[in-house]
């Protein structure tokens, strides 16, 4: 076995026994009496984001040595109803507007994007984000989705490409614009453009062909 096959296995194990680790807690906080669940929250909210990163390195494997992910026919309101549901859990005070019209269809993976969507929005509330707004429209062929906030925006170094280096960012990024380009087509690549705001705060657009 060579390493890169190695690492790929351990970083499986590792998710799959950190997605045991959540299902306990889960099952220890219905378990115990409401006046304990405020000091087992935080345990199993740092526990679910660490799962979160570790499905991140599964999937980059995959990606980056098989990219065995194939699309199909794809809702993006339910796509982002279920990536903001993985958020509310870490930031329940942050509120989630999907303005995305339920006849509004694209051509994707979903388990993909929803890993893509719930990286951004994550990202909004972790940058101070109090409100998160997620929109899509299908343009011609492509399908274009817009994750906004009301946070700080991004930083210069971030709008010029610089991810690695800011805690916004770092990974998440990255990770999304390799889920991005995954979504390419020959002649028409997929594209994760970032700007800020006139009115203040961050805006990611997706464009998937």
């Amino acid at each position: 076995m060579n390493f890169e096959a190695l690492a790929g296995a351990i970083i499986h194990d590792l998710k799959n026994q950190l997605q045991s680790v959540v299902g306990e807690g889960e099952r220890m906080l219905d378990a115990v009496p409401a006046e304990y669940h405020d000091q087992i929250r935080p345990f199993l909210s740092r526990t679910r984001r660490v799962h979160q990163d570790a499905m991140q390195l599964v999937t980059l494997y995959r990606l980056t040595q098989r990219g065995n992910f194939s699309s199909d026919d794809a809702w993006p309101a339910d796509t982002a109803n279920h990536a903001s549901e993985c958020v509310a859990v870490h930031y329940p005070d942050v509120r989630i507007m999907n303005n995305i019209d339920a006849d509004c269809q694209g051509f994707y993976n979903d388990f993909l994007l929803q890993m893509a969507l719930t990286n951004l929005i994550n990202n909004s509330a972790q940058a101070g984000a109090s409100e998160i707004y997620l929109s899509a429209e299908e343009s011609g062929a492509d399908l274009i989705i817009r994750v906004e906030d009301n946070g700080p925006g991004f930083s210069e170094a971030q709008l010029s490409g610089e991810f690695s280096d800011d805690s916004r960012s770092g990974m998440g990024l990255y990770f999304n614009k390799l889920i991005i380009k995954h979504h390419s087509r020959p002649g028409r690549p997929a594209t994760m453009a970032l700007t800020n705001r006139a009115e203040g705060g961050a805006c990611v657009t997706l464009t998937l062909p």
